[in-house]
């Protein structure tokens, strides 16, 4: 059976610009999606014409293949609740939330019952403190 997973920015960066992780998306063996952060991440970080040619052809494919994520209404409220439990535990600063895209895209994964793939281990074991849902360390 085929593994559903949504990729981290992370993972994406180091496939993009060292060929590593090619194993991880394999069609074969996963049904890859997208959650709208980690497209805004890639797009933070494009530079030159080519780079984001590429991430409008990324893009494209995902939208055509129905795989880009966006939040239902109930995930809307779920991560509003993970922000501030998260806040509450002092581990959400509100003038820097880097962690937020990180809940969001947790919670986009736990959305479509997809197993999150990172090398950002330390943000998403913080934010399984407080809400569950599937993740996994890439493998080179």
């Amino acid at each position: 059976m085929q593994e559903k997973v949504v990729i981290d920015t992370c993972v994406y960066i180091d496939l993009f610009n060292k060929g590593l992780y090619q194993h991880e998306v394999n069609g074969f063996e996963k049904i890859m999606y997208l959650a709208h952060p980690v497209l805004h991440e890639l797009w933070i970080g494009a530079k030159g014409v080519r780079e984001k040619g590429h991430l409008r052809r990324f893009a494209q494919t995902f939208i055509k293949l129905n795989r880009l994520i966006i939040p239902e209404s109930s995930t809307q409220v779920k991560i509003g609740i993970v922000c501030n439990q998260l806040y509450a535990a002092g581990k959400l600063n509100p003038k820097y939330p880097k962690i937020y895209n990180d809940i969001c895209i947790a919670l986009l994964s736990r959305q479509i019952g997809a197993t999150l793939l990172t090398r950002n281990l330390q943000d998403f074991i913080q934010i399984r403190e407080v809400i569950d849902f599937k993740y996994r360390e890439a493998q080179p």
